[in-house]
């Protein structure tokens, strides 16, 4: 049976589970009795892992007496968002060993024969869960809450596992941003954690080695599927959803502390923010701020407007910008200046820097900690996906076949008929490939006004052109998938990227000027603050040149992809 599954899933701890099973929600909302059972699945893929790289899954599921294969693999939204949508394949088979004339007929056929398969396959690894599903819903809409609370573990080393303590919820009939709806209903008693990656992922990492199961990285923006002939709010949506999953997945890695994870989070808000200046004649006339805080509980996600979506990625931008510029002064301003200059003259002011950079780290976990921050992706997603920003406050559903009935890591085969889910389309506005161009038009011409003389333009003139540049570059990696010639396009983006490299190279400048002349006006730390200054002068004037360089290059060679 092949159907479509959509869904958001969250970790939690022992504690978070036990509040969340007597939440009011789960009695007030129930359609069905909850049912709980004991289930366990056995993961298979290649040597190579053929199956791991098409972001696909196989697997066994045993319940009780009866297996069931699955089958399943991503769909947009990507690896990474905030919204799990997934291609799923379920059938009954006779025990928990895979049924490979099942196999081919899933888009795992493409790998090989049966006889390929039937040599290349083998157990990877193993989770044991005990699952309880909670069935919620009311006029329009159904939700299945799963509770997963058990273990992954190798598949030849049983004793080397680890813990699984966490939720999903499934969308069974109404709208997507009813998911994020639900996850902020339960937010009163429960921490949620949005959870990347999934189980599989875990897995695939706890088989490679403990470290692998470990490691956190900081996640950059991954590039979004995009069709000329969608409409510009689809193009929208998509782009949202996108730069949502990437402020998601990086919380990890800002709360262990990498600076890397900061700018990349930091990162997926401006892109956001971008997205929404590009986009911004698709919103209609009401997109200032209307209430004095969106993320206050109360406040409904989809009346939000373009206004308050920014008042609330301003929140998050007011911490991250401090710790972002105390690791650039630190790691590359400070850093620098010591090679140059030794250690020894600037001892004070790296301590004084390194005391101010822990502060704007710790303001930066506080925020992490505070329930604005959970409310944050959830209040985001509901309002990217119920589509109240569009002119006419949305359009009819349109009908979306195939989610799962009984949720989570495949159910029974004689699960029901899928229900009709309903994904709000955008309306008939103007096709995405003659969006993309005529805002890509407008934006390159504003650059070239804003940049000419750009070496005697004064400072604050030069960040106004740095600011161009970026918005045209964040629209350019919106839309150059839409490029009927990539290499062009690649072409484009590289000249693009050495300008904005070299322009950012003159603000950071700046920000570091600004920052010594804070610093100086300490007694103890005026002498090295000095020092440093006096070589970021002399380095300004050669930065300056290589800016003045690059848009040159930029001007003459760098033919727009679009045109």
């Amino acid at each position: 049976m092949h159907r479509v599954e959509l869904g958001l899933k969250f970790a939690l701890d022992p504690a978070g589970l036990k509040s969340l099973r007597q939440h009011r929600a789960l009695r007030d909302l129930r359609l069905a009795k909850p049912v709980t059972r004991s289930q366990s699945a056995v993961y298979f893929d290649t040597e190579d892992r053929r199956l791991h790289a098409r972001g696909a899954v196989a697997k066994v599921v045993t319940i009780g007496r009866r297996h069931v294969q699955s089958v399943k693999c991503a769909m947009e939204p990507p690896a990474g968002s905030a919204l799990i949508r997934r291609d799923a394949f379920e059938d009954a088979v006779a025990d928990d060993r895979p049924d490979l004339r099942l196999l081919t007929g899933t888009p795992l056929g493409a790998l090989g024969t049966e006889a390929d398969l039937a040599a290349a396959l083998r157990p990877v690894f193993v989770t044991d869960l005990r699952r309880s599903l909670h069935r919620l819903g009311d006029a329009g809409w159904a939700v299945e809450l799963v509770i997963d609370e058990g273990s992954i573990a190798d598949a030849e080393d049983p004793e080397h596992r680890l813990p699984v303590a966490e939720i999903e919820l499934r969308l069974l009939e109404g709208t997507p941003d009813r998911l994020y709806l639900v996850a902020l209903s339960l937010l009163d008693r429960v921490r949620l954690q949005p959870l990347l990656p999934p189980k599989s992922e875990r897995g695939f990492a706890l088989v490679a080695g403990a470290a692998a199961a470990d490691e956190v990285t900081a996640e950059k923006a991954a590039p979004v599927a995009l069709d000329p002939d969608m409409t510009a709010a689809e193009g929208f949506r998509a782009i949202a959803r996108a730069c949502l999953g990437q402020l998601v997945a990086n919380e990890p890695a800002v709360r262990a502390g990498l600076p890397e994870g900061v700018h990349q989070m930091r990162v997926s808000v401006r892109r956001l923010k971008s997205a929404l200046s590009t986009f911004k004649e698709i919103f209609g006339e009401a997109t200032g701020a209307t209430v004095a805080d969106p993320l206050a509980p109360g406040v409904d996600p989809a009346l939000l407007t373009p206004g308050d979506v920014k008042a609330a990625l301003g929140w998050l931008m007011a911490v991250l910008g401090p710790a972002r510029d105390a690791d650039v002064f630190v790691g590359e301003t400070l850093t620098g200046a010591e090679k140059l200059l030794g250690a020894g003259p600037l001892a004070a002011l790296r301590g004084a820097v390194e005391d101010d950079r822990r502060a704007a780290w710790d303001a930066v976990a506080a925020a992490l900690d505070d329930p604005k921050f959970a409310r944050l992706p959830l209040v985001l997603g509901a309002w990217i996906e119920a589509g109240h920003w569009l002119p006419d406050g949305g359009a009819a559903p349109e009908p979306f076949d195939g989610l799962a009935m009984s949720g989570g890591d495949a159910d029974t085969p004689e699960a029901e008929e899928a229900p009709v889910v309903h994904l709000s389309p955008a309306p008939g506005l103007e096709p995405l490939g003659a969006f993309a161009a005529r805002v890509l038009d407008k934006r390159l011409r504003k650059v070239l006004r804003r940049g000419r003389g750009l070496g005697k333009l004064a400072p604050e003139a030069r960040h106004e052109v740095r600011i161009q540049v970026k918005k045209l570059r964040y629209a350019c990696e919106f839309f150059g998938g839409l490029a009927t010639d990539q290499k062009q396009a690649t072409r484009f983006g590289k000249r693009l990227k050495a300008l904005q490299d070299a322009l950012g190279l003159l603000n950071d400048i700046a920000v570091a000027r600004s920052r010594l002349e804070e610093l100086s006006a300490r007694p103890a730390l005026a002498f090295g603050a000095g020092m440093i200054a006096g070589a970021h002068a002399a380095g300004q004037d050669e930065a300056l040149r290589k800016g003045v360089s690059a848009w040159k290059r930029f001007v003459k060679d760098a033919d727009p992809f679009w045109s």
